[in-house]
């Protein structure tokens, strides 16, 4: 096989496929044109209609607005929580024996964590979720701390093109404490 040069290569073997083309975009006659655009947006929007949640179910007869909204919303399942307790900020969370300086807590998705959920409320697309929550600094933390305690968390429906998502807003804490965990062994790390 040959290398070819920029001499051999040959401009004028594309230009009439390249003429070609624009020649047969600019002979299709308008009404076909204005065909196959009118089909092409029916589709679009017969499928985005096709994505959308139901207005009504049943017969027509609704027992409430409140029913008929409960059964539209996502469930906010242990799973969504387990999510969506990660990055969540508490402020003003005491020591457990009182002496030192309340501080502020992240939940990171590195550190272990346990919760129970306490109290669940829904109101449309709001809600309050009270947990019980244990967790402690992930590995190798230079300030190992252990929490537990109750925090209120405060929910929203962020409703997307498609998809309709709970995620936390606000947090507050019950009752959640920290206790000072011993700080591990120095390590080496000359060697």
């Amino acid at each position: 096989m040959r290398a070819t040069s920029r001499k051999d290569m040959r401009t004028d073997e594309f230009l009439p496929l390249t003429m070609k083309s624009i020649r047969h975009v600019q002979n299709v006659p308008c009404a076909t044109f204005l065909f196959s655009s009118f089909l092409g947006l029916a589709l679009l929007l017969v499928c985005s209609f096709g994505c959308a949640p139901s207005s009504s179910q049943g017969d027509g007869k609704q027992s409430g607005s409140a029913s008929s909204a409960s059964n539209d919303l996502p469930e906010i399942t242990d799973e969504t929580l387990r999510d969506e307790i990660n990055d969540v900020y508490i402020r003003e969370v005491p020591e457990e024996n009182g002496a030192g300086e309340p501080i502020s807590w992240r939940i990171d998705q590195n550190e272990p964590k346990e919760f129970t959920v306490v109290d669940k409320q829904i109101e449309g697309d709001r809600a309050t979720i009270i947990i019980d929550i244990k967790t402690q600094s992930a590995a190798r933390s230079r300030s190992p701390r252990y929490l537990a305690g109750q925090i209120r968390t405060k929910w929203e429906l962020q409703t997307g093109w498609v998809l309709r998502k709970w995620e936390i807003v606000e947090t507050e804490n019950i009752s959640m404490k920290y206790k000072n965990l011993p700080k591990p062994p120095a390590q080496n790390s000359n060697r």
